[in-house]
């Protein structure tokens, strides 16, 4: 069977946009259309960058204060939570010493009571040494629970009640308060004094100085 040879294609010329083969791309209104294309498109390149630029710094003031708000946060919380173990614990000392001065006032009561009961006035003449007897144990355990109190009265730290005993001058302390107020009424009586001195030593410099 013979070869058939394929047949040449006809030299196809390269299509060319009419616009284009008359030079019309290149015309000044073309060249226009295309600069302002350009124009837009830079435009809108630079608001894109400058609203991501924006967002990144809107980020990162947003970091920034949100880092500066949790700093706050554990500061603040942290002074709170101090603040409350100090307020707790200063309760709790107090509630136990409330606790101990209702049990030490109950005692006094108790011993009131057995106290006033005895009414030795009443006693007939011919029982005074049995009822010497019996009643002196309990004026005597009246006395120590009495004393033991305010032995130890030192140690509360929320009340003086029981630094000095009824009809006693209370011992004086050396404290905080008690020294402030020391050094106040010092400063009131010396600086009148000082004030003085002060003014005749200016007087004295006026006088003296040619």
């Amino acid at each position: 069977m013979p070869t058939v040879e394929p047949r040449p294609q006809p030299y196809r010329q390269m299509e060319l946009n009419p616009h284009a083969a008359n030079g019309s791309m290149h015309s000044p209104e073309r060249v226009r259309e295309q600069v302002e294309k350009l124009r837009q498109q830079a435009e809108l390149f630079e608001q894109q960058r400058l609203q991501s630029e924006s967002q990144s710094r809107e980020l990162e003031q947003s970091t920034f204060r949100k880092a500066r708000f949790n700093d706050d946060l554990n500061e603040v919380g942290t002074r709170i939570h101090n603040a409350v173990r100090r307020i707790e614990r200063e309760l709790e000392s107090m509630n136990k010493e409330q606790h101990e001065l209702e049990l030490v006032c109950d005692c006094f009561k108790h011993h009131l009571q057995i106290l006033s009961a005895l009414q030795p006035e009443m006693w007939p003449p011919d029982s005074v040494n049995e009822r010497l007897q019996d009643a002196q144990p309990r004026l005597q355990r009246a006395y120590n629970d009495f004393e033991e109190a305010y032995a130890f009265g030192s140690k509360y730290r929320h009340t003086d009640v029981l630094m000095s005993k009824p009809g006693e001058e209370p011992e004086h302390r050396l404290t905080w308060k008690n020294l402030k107020e020391e050094m106040a009424r010092g400063l009131s009586f010396h600086l009148p004094l000082f004030v003085l001195i002060l003014i005749s030593w200016a007087i004295y410099q006026l006088i003296t100085t040619p």
